[in-house]
């Protein structure tokens, strides 16, 4: 990954660098910056996504940004502590550095429940982003995702409906449809309302107020949700909630 980022930001920067390639190594750059396809001309700070402790420690020996999948929030809590002591470690202070914290989630009306369509809909994608990864964890690795003891019921659920996926040698390909975007009809049974409170930033406009003030006092400074395809009304439901913060 180091060396990944040193051949982008050089071919940013105009350079002609080496590169392995189908096993031989090549030279590469951009062939036409000076019509604009690539922006090239404005800075472009780096910034990266850091789930577990060896990519914080480069983060932050980069000097980057960093961006963290926050959903439980004793985890988005533990791992800003974390970035923070990487940041200090790297004789960087945490202060001047920028650290998002980008989720998904639904704000809710006053008695409406976690699990309502519109929650389901909104943050239903981004609770299932956990079941994703942990079935293929002997496969791929495990992405720094966990549930609460709770939800282990769930998740083998889960299991069982990703061990039937076909191709049986590409089950990923059904595991990660609709990823971020929509719930698949088989997912619903597991996405219930313990799953969406545990795993998404979904709560009423209050509640959700006091949620940012907690990842504010734990060491974020910027804030990033998603917004679920084919709700645009998303974008004015958490405009309420920053206006607030």
């Amino acid at each position: 990954m180091r060396e990944y980022i040193r051949i982008v930001q050089g071919l940013i920067a105009g350079e002609t660098l080496e590169w392995d390639f189908e096993g031989k190594r090549r030279k590469i750059r951009f062939l036409n910056p000076e019509i604009g396809a690539v922006n090239v001309a404005d800075p472009m700070p780096l910034h990266i996504s850091a789930l577990g402790p060896r990519g914080r420690r480069l983060t932050a020996e980069l000097r980057a940004g960093w961006l963290y999948a926050a959903g439980h929030m004793g985890a988005a809590k533990a791992a800003a502590a974390d970035m923070q002591k990487a940041w200090r470690a790297a004789s960087v202070d945490p202060a001047g550095q920028v650290a998002t914290a980008f989720t998904g989630g639904s704000v809710l009306a006053e008695g409406e429940a976690f699990d309502s369509p519109r929650a389901r809909a909104q943050a239903g994608p981004h609770a299932t982003i956990a079941l994703h990864n942990l079935v293929e964890v002997e496969e791929f690795g495990n992405m720094g995702r966990s549930v609460p003891p709770t939800l282990v019921p769930l998740l083998e659920r889960y299991r069982e409906i990703y061990r039937a996926y076909e191709p049986a040698d590409a089950r990923y390909l059904a595991n990660h449809r609709g990823h971020l975007m929509f719930l698949r009809p088989e997912e619903h049974e597991v996405c219930t309302a313990d799953l969406i409170r545990s795993m998404t930033f979904t709560g009423t406009r209050p509640a959700l107020q006091d949620r940012l003030r907690e990842l504010r006092e734990a060491g974020y400074n910027h804030f990033a949700i998603s917004i679920r395809h084919g709700h645009p009304g998303m974008l004015e439901d958490w405009a309420d909630v920053f206006a607030g913060v």
